[in-house]
């Protein structure tokens, strides 16, 4: 099917999905030492480039924060120092990290104070593409974002040069996304980027949550096009793309122009390598992309527009000689291939339990219809269903999107498994944030093997702070 004809039907069609356990990767004989970073929240003056100078939060004074890139199987110790006037949290989004490490509060941990420290420590396993985030909050959409990249313990691709790139929406004013700003009406979001501009300038009701605010900018690594550095490169150059999207309410559908992405990992975790001209990052997810620099010239990498407006997301690769050219964008027309969960196979077997699952739970995502609130099962988070589970269940979660809006969904500690029927259960996609498509049914199952309490939520930052959440709670046998 082509790009317009998926984008159309926005495919994410249901299916069955299956679990990753964090067992699956053993730890390293070899791991290196641990490794001990600090990491400051603190509210810092903003420049993306472009518009005027604004405060917002930022690591270490400076958003994103630092890359952080440890050996598989490492011992990480991290020192958060809260130099914020409200508490902060840090979650490592995607690593089945210990309960306690997981960074939510109120959940798995008390909220950092201001002025004072809390010290993470768990193991940096399995190797992948992820990126550490506040869970306090909108703090994601104040500037509390960092890549986390997880190498593996032997060398592998041999790529001429590797970028990580995160993606973000900034409201570009004082406060970031809490700022007093146009918002968009309940109707809006990815499938209302084209209604009319939602005036409210706070909660979307009286005592209600924030809603989701317009955009002004979308950055690259901190910057909006063209006032970032240019991706430079020579011709025969293999280059490896690691792509986090950050965003807190922005699904982008990305193309470089005069080139097709070879799609590597989904959500840090290898997939057979496949050829494609549109790839979709939903919030929360990461896919790793390489291209072969054969067609020299000034390109793009850029998002479908889609309502994001003069300031879309792009960034410029530039081959060596073609310094001075304007870069060329790609097209989006019908007939592009887009790569979507069904076109994608595990990269190594895994095995996977055979039988039913133990426990489904059926989870009905609705709200948006002139409403501030967006419900699981038509409660509201904390007062939301606790999906009880015991150690070594199956689990399936079984999604229908009622909602004319996408979800992309994220489950703390635990990878799940996408089927497609037409593979065999060992070769099923291992992700750990999976987009639910407006009226559309998606299930994915997960072992349970990391005891606590788990969130589990929509990373739509406004609709999870509007109590599309819930728990994933263990029990006794």
């Amino acid at each position: 099917m082509d790009y317009t004809r998926r984008r159309f039907l926005q495919t994410s069609l249901g299916a069955l999905a299956g679990a990753a356990t964090t067992g699956l990767w053993p730890l390293s004989g070899r791991a290196a030492a641990e490794h001990q970073v600090e990491l400051v929240a603190q509210e810092s003056m903003i420049n993306l480039g472009k518009g005027p100078e604004f405060k917002a939060m930022a690591y270490n004074g400076q958003t994103p924060g630092p890359v952080l890139r440890v050996r598989e199987g490492q011992s990480l110790s991290i020192s958060l120092k809260n130099r914020l006037l409200r508490p902060t949290t840090i979650h490592w989004h995607g690593l089945p990290v210990p309960n306690p490490m997981d960074g939510v509060p109120g959940v798995t941990m008390a909220a950092v104070p201001p002025g004072e420290s809390f010290a993470y420590q768990f193991r940096a396993r399995p190797a992948g593409t992820y990126f550490y985030h506040s869970h306090f909050g909108y703090q994601l959409d104040q500037g509390l974002y960092g890549a986390l990249i997880v190498e593996p313990d032997r060398a592998v691709g041999g790529w001429d040069r590797e970028e990580v790139l995160l993606l973000a929406d900034w409201v570009v004013a004082d406060g970031g996304g809490t700022a007093r700003v146009p918002r968009r009406p309940a109707m809006g979001g990815m499938m209302g980027r084209g209604m009319g501009r939602g005036m409210g300038r706070g909660a979307a009701a009286p005592g209600g949550p924030l809603a989701e605010p317009y955009y002004q900018g979308y950055a690259v690594n901190g910057r909006l096009y063209p006032h970032g550095p240019p991706l430079k490169v020579k011709k025969g150059d293999k280059v490896r793309l690691r792509l986090i999207n950050a965003s807190s309410s922005t699904i982008y559908d990305l193309s470089l122009a005069g080139h097709r992405l070879t799609v590597l990992a989904l959500d840090g975790q290898d997939v057979i390598p496949k050829d494609f001209d549109v790839v979709r990052l939903a919030m929360g997810e990461r896919v790793d992309v390489q291209f072969i620099a054969d067609n020299p010239g000034a390109w793009l990498l850029q998002a479908h527009d889609s309502g994001l407006g003069e300031s879309g997301l792009a960034l410029a690769v530039v081959y060596q000689g073609a310094e001075n050219r304007d870069p060329v964008g790609p097209r989006f027309h019908p007939g592009l291939s887009l790569a979507t969960y069904w076109d994608l196979a595990a990269a190594r077997p895994v095995a996977h339990p055979t039988g039913p699952p133990r426990r489904i739970y059926r989870q009905v995502l609705s709200g948006g219809m002139h409403s501030p609130y967006w419900s699981i099962n038509g409660r509201l988070y904390p007062n939301s269903e606790r999906l009880a589970v015991a150690q070594g269940d199956k689990v399936r979660l079984s999604y229908f999107n009622r909602s004319m809006m996408p979800h992309p969904m994220h489950l703390h500690g635990h990878f799940f498994r996408v089927v497609n029927f037409a593979l065999p259960p060992e070769r099923w996609l291992v992700k750990d944030t999976a987009i639910v498509e407006p009226m559309r049914r998606l299930d994915v199952e997960f072992i349970a093997d990391n005891p606590g309490d788990w969130f589990h939520h929509c990373h739509h930052l406004y609709h999870m702070e509007a109590g599309m959440a819930n728990l994933v709670t263990y029990t006794k046998a």
